[in-house]
C-alpha cells in the first residue's frame, strides 16, 4: 500500500474537496447510527402501546424502585456483614460492592431520565400513533439529508481522484517523454500505453474508494459500536472476538489479488501490443492473408487475460460471503450472551461483568440493530479492499516504470549550448546497445561547421547509431562527443537538440493538418514563415489540389498523404525549425525522381548553409556532399571526398554500384 500514499499525498493539493467529503462523511455517519437508534422508541414505547410521556414516567418510576430496593439491600448486606463471621465477611464483601455498583447505575440512569422528561414533555406526541410517525419522519429525513449528502460526497471524491490521476498521467506521461531511449525500447510501446491507461483507471478507482467508501464505511461502522458500546460494552468485544479472524482472511485474499492484478496487468499488455501491431499494419496483415493468425493470436491473449480476470473476480467473490459468515457468526455470539443476560436479568457472565443493569429487550433488540447496522459497512469495506489492492498495484507498476531518473543528463559543471560555429568531433567512440557485440567501435571523425558529410554502408554497419549518439538519445560507453569542442555529455540534452533537424525514410506526421504539422517545427512561427517552408518543400504546390488545402487532415500517422507527400511535409517541418545540423536519413527515399530534383535545386541553398549529415543508399543525394565516411559492422573503414570515393573506394562503389 505504501505506492498508493503516494497517490494520496499527491491528492492532497485538492484539499478543501478532501475536506468537504470528509465532514459529508462524518454527517452521513451520524445519520446512519440515529437512523437505527428509530428501533428503540418503536419497540419500547409503540409496541407497548404507551405513549413517551407515559414511558418516561414508567421508567422513572422503577428507577426509583430499584434505587430504594437496592439501597435497602446495601444496608442488609452491611448488617450482616457488621456480625459475619472473617470467613463470609469476603463474600459478603462482592456481595455488597455489586449492589453498590447497581445503586451507582440505577443512580445514574435515573439522573438520564430526568435530564430527558422536560424535552419529552414539551415536544413528544401524546399518542402511541402520533409517537410511530414522529420516529418514521425522523428516519424519513435523516435518510434524505443521508442521500443528499451522499451525492455531495460522491461528487467530491470524485472531483479529487479524477483531478490527481489527470495530474499524475501528466506527470508520468512528461516522465516517460524524458526517458532514456534504452528505458523507452526495453519497455515498448504497448506497456507504457497500458500504464497511462489502464492502471491510471485502476489508481482513480481506487482513490475514489480510499476517499468514498473507505472514508465513509469505517465512519458509519464506528457510530454503530458505538451505540453498541454505550449499551454494552463487554457484549461488543464479545461480539467482535472473531474479527482477528476475519483480517487474516481478508488479507490472504488480498495478497493473492495482488498477484492476480499484476498478471492482469502484463495480459493488458499483450492484447494492447496485439491491437497495435495488427492495426498499426493492416496492409501487411491483408497482403499475406494473416487474418486468421491475428485473430488467433488476439484470442489467446485475449483468453489469457479473461482467465486473469475471472481469478480477481473469484478472489472478490469470496470476501463477501466471508465476511457475511464472519458478521452471522459474531452476531450469534452476541445473541447467546444477550439472551442470557436478559432473560435470566443477570449482568454478569461465569463471573465477567457485562452491563451495569440488567438489559430489557428493547435494548438488546437495538444493540442487535447496532450490529446489523455495523456489518453493512464492514462488508463494503471488505470489496474496497480488492480495489485498493488493484489501485496499489498500479501505483507501484508506475512508480518502478516511470521512477528511474533519466541516465541521459547533462554532467555536471553544465556548459551552455551555442549556436555550432566550429565543428563536430567523434573522439574514439565505441558504444554497445545490448548483448556484447558493440554497434559503434573506436570511431573518430570530425564535421567542420556548413560542411556536408554522407554516412554511408550496409545496414547494421551503425550509420543511424551516430545520429542516436549525436542527437543524446543514448551517450558513448567509451570516447567523447564534442560540439564546438566541449563534451555534449556537459549538454542539457534539449538544449542540445534545439540545434537539430531530422527528416527520416519515415516520415512521421501527428494526427492534425497540414498546417499543424508543419508548425510542429517551430512552435513560434508566422503564417509567412510557415508557407515559405511549405513552398520550400513542395507542399503547397499538391497541397493546393486538396479539398482543404492546407488545413486538410492528414490522418493517423499521415495515412491520408502518400509516402512521398509525407517525406516532404517533413521537409517543410525540418526548414521551419531552421537547424544547425541538419539530419538527413534517407530524406528522400519516397519522393519519385523528378519531384526529388525540384526539390534539391530548391533547397540547396538552405543546405549550403548547414552542417548536413546524410544517410543514404541512394547516389543522388549525394550531389550536395563533401565528404564521405564509409561504415562497415561498426567502424569507420573509409573517410573520404566525394570525387575520392567515387573513383577510387571499392567499398563506396560496391554499395552504389546500382545506382553509379
Amino acid at each position: 500500500m505504501r505506492p498508493f500514499l503516494t497517490a494520496v499525498v499527491r491528492s492532497f493539493r485538492y484539499r478543501w474537496s478532501i475536506i468537504g467529503a470528509i465532514v459529508s462523511s462524518m454527517m452521513i455517519a451520524v445519520l446512519w447510527g440515529a437512523s437505527i437508534s428509530t428501533v428503540y422508541p418503536f419497540v419500547e414505547i409503540v409496541l407497548d402501546n404507551q405513549t413517551a410521556h407515559t414511558w418516561i414516567a414508567k421508567e422513572i418510576a422503577e428507577n426509583e424502585q430499584q434505587i430504594d430496593r437496592w439501597r435497602q439491600e446495601i444496608a442488609r448486606l452491611e448488617s450482616a456483614a457488621a456480625v459475619a463471621v472473617p470467613a463470609e465477611q469476603a463474600v459478603l464483601q462482592r456481595q455488597l460492592d455489586l449492589a453498590a455498583n447497581r445503586l451507582e447505575a440505577e443512580k445514574n440512569a435515573l439522573a438520564r431520565y430526568q435530564w430527558l422528561e422536560p424535552y419529552i414533555t414539551k415536544f413528544a406526541p401524546h399518542s402511541p400513533f402520533q409517537t410511530l410517525v414522529w420516529a418514521l419522519t425522523w428516519l424519513l429525513g435523516t435518510s434524505l439529508l443521508k442521500g443528499v449528502l451522499l451525492v455531495v460526497s460522491t461528487i467530491l471524491v470524485a472531483r479529487v481522484a479524477n483531478r490527481t490521476v489527470m495530474d499524475m498521467r501528466r506527470t508520468y506521461y512528461r516522465k516517460a517523454l524524458e526517458m532514456d531511449q534504452r528505458r523507452i525500447d526495453a519497455m515498448g510501446t504497448s506497456n507504457m500505453m497500458t500504464h497511462l491507461s489502464h492502471n491510471m483507471m485502476m489508481v482513480s478507482a481506487g482513490l475514489q474508494a480510499f476517499y468514498g467508501k473507505m472514508l465513509r464505511e469505517p465512519l458509519k461502522m464506528a457510530a454503530c459500536l458505538i451505540g453498541a458500546a454505550w449499551i454494552s460494552l463487554p457484549l461488543l468485544v464479545v461480539s467482535l472476538i472473531i474479527v482477528p479472524l476475519g483480517a487474516y482472511v481478508v488479507h490472504a485474499l488480498s495478497q493473492r489479488m495482488k498477484r492476480s492484478t499484476q498478471r492482469e496487468m502484463d495480459g493488458m499488455s499483450q492484447v494492447f501490443q496485439t491491437l497495435m501491431e495488427s492495426f498499426g499494419e493492416i496492409k501487411t496483415v491483408r497482403v499475406f492473408n494473416r487474418e486468421r493468425t491475428e485473430r488467433r493470436r488476439f484470442k489467446r491473449n485475449a483468453n489469457s487475460l479473461y482467465r486473469i480476470s475471472l481469478k480477481i473476480s473469484l478472489y472478490d467473490s469470496l470476501l463477501r460471503p466471508t465476511t457475511e459468515m464472519l458478521g452471522i457468526i459474531s452476531i450469534a455470539l452476541s445473541i447467546l450472551v444477550g439472551a442470557y443476560l436478559v432473560l435470566n436479568q443477570k449482568t454478569h457472565l461465569f463471573g465477567i461483568w457485562m452491563c451495569s443493569r440488567p438489559l430489557k429487550p428493547g435494548s438488546l433488540l437495538l444493540f442487535y440493530t447496532f450490529l446489523a447496522g455495523a456489518s453493512d459497512p464492514a462488508r463494503k469495506m471488505s470489496e474496497v479492499i480488492n480495489i485498493l489492492v488493484r489501485g496499489g498495484t498500479a501505483c507501484e507498476n508506475l512508480l518502478k516504470a516511470f521512477g528511474e531518473k533519466p541516465e541521459v543528463v547533462a554532467i555536471a559543471p553544465q556548459a551552455s549550448v551555442p549556436r555550432l560555429s566550429q565543428s563536430i568531433v567523434f573522439d574514439h567512440v565505441t558504444f554497445t546497445y545490448r548483448g556484447k557485440t558493440p554497434a559503434l567501435v573506436d570511431v573518430s571523425f570530425e564535421v567542420k561547421a556548413r560542411e556536408s558529410l554522407a554516412i554511408v554502408g550496409a545496414n547494421g554497419s551503425g550509420k543511424s547509431t551516430i545520429v542516436n549518439l549525436l542527437l543524446r538519445f543514448y551517450d558513448p560507453h567509451k570516447g567523447r562527443i564534442l560540439l564546438d569542442g566541449v563534451d555534449i555529455r556537459h549538454m542539457n540534452p534539449r538544449s542540445l537538440r534545439r540545434q537539430f533537424a531530422w527528416v527520416t525514410q519515415d516520415s512521421v506526421l501527428f494526427k492534425g493538418t497540414i498546417w499543424d504539422n508543419i508548425a510542429y517545427g517551430k512552435h513560434s512561427a508566422s503564417r509567412e514563415e510557415i508557407e515559405n517552408a511549405a513552398k520550400q518543400a513542395l507542399v503547397w504546390d499538391f497541397a493546393q489540389s486538396l479539398p482543404q488545402k492546407m488545413d486538410s487532415l492528414v490522418g493517423d500517422q499521415g495515412r491520408l498523404l502518400s509516402a512521398g507527400q509525407r517525406q516532404r511535409v517533413a521537409w517543410a517541418r525540418a526548414i521551419l525549425a531552421d537547424p544547425c545540423v541538419l539530419i538527413l536519413d534517407e530524406a528522400t527515399s519516397q519522393i519519385d525522381g523528378k519531384t526529388e530534383n525540384l526539390l534539391h535545386e530548391g533547397l540547396e541553398p538552405f543546405i549550403r548553409q548547414r552542417t548536413t549529415l546524410i544517410i543514404t543508399h541512394r547516389h543522388s543525394s549525394l550531389r550536395w556532399v563533401d565528404r564521405v565516411l564509409v561504415m562497415e559492422q561498426g567502424r569507420l573503414v573509409e573517410d573520404l571526398t566525394r570525387t575520392d570515393a567515387t573513383t577510387h573506394s571499392r567499398e563506396f562503389q560496391h554499395l552504389f554500384n546500382k545506382s553509379a
